[in-house]
């Protein structure tokens, strides 16, 4: 039984270790009469190998009772062991791969150039391993690490996807955390830093050479060399002790390399500024571009953005107040690409009395597409009416770049403006400038106590609530400017035909739900007309389709109706059909003195339909025919009034019956005419039927009774067709003959 456990063990250990072992056995017998043990342990001896310069490390990370065990003639088994000379070790469990670690130590100190080309031992390959390299120089020198393979920067939580991370180490912290394959070729660092390489536990040592010598005396606690690659690429870039914070009054500087004919584009993604113990002082960005001056950036402003040619950049931070909660941190990126075949500008000029301002906005920060104004980059340019404006886009797409537009149109002269149908359209001339619209707001200011009147131009409007949001990309909303109050927010196409506003100044605010060219909105939606003042606060015109229920919303919805406010809605049906008022949601509030009101009323037949009181229940209303509904909140309500109606049509049968009978009555008058026309005609035929020849003819030419027309000529007179032939006619003188015989 012992045998057959010892072979499965060792075959175990040869897989895990790949190399030649003895084996070890113990197995301690006590017997009794009644106890009896046994205990059987296996184990791997391995030599490892250890360079000169070299120290190995092997620790465990939990707490556990397996032990690394030094063989020598009196063994000894802990938790850790230091190895600087080659050793015999073993392991008293399975798996010590799961408990332990293992860190290469090597030191670096005056040599002026050496060659660093990690080598992994075959026995620790299933351990997660780290190289380390302590780098320690004379104070006037530096090292620079060449990194052959390039690196690039990533969080302190990120992972490299060949499992291989770098971290590089100076006195103040952590310069940062890096995988192989970037366009980072070169670190300088001061006099004394630690560089080191994590390997996963099973993974195959993959690390490149790095060649590092020594260097001037330098200042910075790091200077990065970056070569930039031939084509569009975007990578961040990490202060150090990322996301610690910087140093105090300490200095990094990147110099990037930039291929030809391309641009480069800085962008702060995230950054903080600490509290500086001289209030004047701050954080600064500092770009150096061959043959021009330096540019000096704080933090808040905009950075360099399409610029060519190779330059540097150095981060400074002040001298902080110690032990400041906030210190500095920045995560920028930098964006590269080939300059456009075609870079579009515009320029131009807004006229005073358009009262127009257009923004154009980046979308996003790490969009390569660079907005110019005046020839200095930019995020957002605002251009105002009576401006000059000079844009010049940069590998733009137009989705890039998005454009909020606020219009404000006054009237302030009735002969100007009344009953006059204005449409709501943004329009300029300057159409060369880029982007998509995002919003557009116009204010409306009209004479002195009177009334705005919104006109669908199109196929209505509907209203956009909780209950029923649009189903569109535009989204219309209409509000008081000077009081604060949202009128409401409605889609494209639906019932509403018109909104009447007791107030002189409106804003309505179209938005796009994506991205949507300007040119879609020329022609919008909406007109506008001044009108003298009206008696309620809002009137709606309503035209309900047969299609869908008309939904109706009091005001503001689901909010309130302000004290002592009125609405009402015209409701237009067409005589086919009929109609059903369903109150879906109505909320009603307790007044002090006169109730807050309901009422429904005809508007051919000016009935009164409906009528309620605040503490009546709302009951659903079928009406035939149009109808003018009318709500007035009271003037100090406890609690809220509004109000969600439906409109549903329906075909109207009793109008359809009297079209169905006025077709057959119709029908029935045309029958009864064609009989008396026919027996009229059968009548008269027979009266008109041709008389009897003439027996006495003594004219030249035979003429028929009751015929007064010119006799016919001979030669047109037809001899031989007879209508009638009567026998005694013919052969009467004959007759007449025998007679007198």
């Amino acid at each position: 039984m012992l045998l057959t456990m010892k072979t499965a063990v060792q075959h175990q250990w040869i897989n895990s270790w790949d190399i030649m072992r003895t084996w070890c056995y113990s197995a301690p017998l006590l017997l009794g009469f009644l106890l009896s043990a046994l205990e059987l342990t296996e184990c791997a001896v391995i030599n490892i190998l250890v360079k000169e310069g070299t120290t190995i490390h092997i620790n465990s990370t939990v707490s556990t009772k397996c032990k690394v065990c030094i063989r020598q003639k009196q063994p000894v088994c802990q938790s850790s062991v230091v190895l600087k000379s080659d050793t015999l070790l073993d392991f008293n469990c399975l798996q010590p791969e799961n408990v332990f670690n293992i860190h290469i130590f090597r030191d670096i100190g005056q040599t002026v150039r050496i060659k660093i080309e990690p080598k992994d031992d075959p026995a620790f390959q299933r351990f997660n391993r780290t190289f380390i390299w302590n780098l320690k120089a004379l104070s006037t020198n530096s090292f620079n690490l060449n990194f052959s393979m390039g690196l690039q920067q990533i969080r302190h939580t990120d992972n490299c996807p060949d499992k291989h991370i770098y971290t590089l180490r100076v006195m103040n912290g952590i310069v940062g955390r890096f995988c192989q394959n970037g366009s980072i070729r070169q670190v300088d660092i001061q006099n004394i830093g630690k560089l080191s390489l994590e390997v996963s536990g099973g993974q195959r040592l993959d690390g490149k050479r790095i060649d590092v010598s020594l260097g001037l005396k330098m200042n910075s606690l790091a200077y990065f060399h970056v070569n930039l690659q031939m084509k569009r690429t975007t990578q961040d870039f990490f202060s150090l002790q990322y996301p610690g914070s910087f140093p105090s009054n300490a200095e990094t500087v990147w110099s990037f390399t930039v291929p030809p004919a391309y641009y480069t584009s800085v962008n702060l993604l995230n950054y903080t500024v600490p509290t500086c113990l001289q209030p004047t002082s701050t954080p600064t960005m500092t770009y150096t571009w061959k043959g021009k001056e330096p540019v000096v950036k704080r933090l808040n402003a905009t950075q360099p953005s399409a610029e060519p040619g190779n330059f540097s950049l150095s981060l400074k931070n002040c001298q902080m107040i110690p032990l400041s909660q906030k210190g500095l941190r920045v995560n920028f990126q930098i964006s590269t690409f080939k300059k456009s075949r075609v870079a579009g500008q515009c320029a131009g000029d807004l006229a005073e009395n358009e009262m127009l301002q257009i923004r154009v906005k980046r979308k996003s920060p790490k969009s390569a597409c660079v907005l110019k104004s005046n020839s200095f980059p930019t995020d957002t340019v605002t251009i105002a009416s009576g401006g000059h404006f000079d844009l010049y886009f940069i590998d733009c797409n137009k989705d890039e770049l998005e454009l909020t537009v606020n219009n404000t149109i006054e009237c302030k002269e009735w002969q100007n403006c009344t009953n006059t149908l204005f449409p709501l359209h943004f329009f300029y001339e300057q159409n060369c400038i880029q982007g998509v619209a995002k919003t557009i707001n116009w204010h409306l200011d009209g004479p002195e106590n009177s009334a705005v009147e919104l006109r669908s131009s199109t196929d209505g409007l509907g209203y956009s609530v909780p209950e029923q949001k649009c189903n569109s990309n535009v989204l219309l909303d209409v509000s008081h400017v000077d009081r604060g109050i949202t009128v409401g927010q409605f889609c494209p196409k639906g019932p509403i035909r018109s909104i009447t506003i007791h107030e002189s100044m409106i804003a309505v605010t179209v938005s796009f739900a994506t991205a949507s060219d300007h040119s879609l909105v020329t022609n919008l939606i909406m007109n506008y007309l001044f009108r003298q003042g009206i008696s309620e606060h809002y009137i709606f015109t309503v035209a309900p389709r047969n299609d869908y229920p008309a939904l109706l919303a009091t005001p503001a919805w689901p909010s309130e109706l302000k004290p002592s406010y009125t609405v009402s809605w015209i409701v237009t049906l067409e005589s086919k059909f009929k109609s059903k008022l369903e109150f879906r949601n109505v909320s009603q509030p307790k007044c002090k003195e006169v109730n807050a009101s309901i009422v429904v009323q005809s508007i051919d037949s000016k009935k009164l339909l409906y009528s309620t009181k605040n503490d009546e229940n709302m009951k659903d209303l079928p009406l035939l025919e149009s109808f003018y509904l009318n709500m007035t909140n009271c003037k100090s309500p406890t609690g809220a009034f509004r109000a969600m109606m439906q409109i549903t049509l329906q075909s109207n049968t009793n109008q359809l019956l009297g079209i169905i009978l006025g077709i057959m009555g119709i029908l029935l008058a045309v029958v009864i005419t064609a009989m008396v026309l026919f027996i009229v005609f059968r009548r008269k035929k027979k009266r008109n039927k041709a008389p009897p020849l003439s027996v006495s003819n003594p004219n030249e030419h035979a003429v028929l009774p009751g015929l007064h027309v010119f006799p016919r000529t001979l030669e047109k007179e037809d001899l031989h067709h007879y209508d009638y032939i009567d026998d005694t006619l013919v052969y009467s003188d004959l007759c007449k003959d025998d007679i007198e015989q």
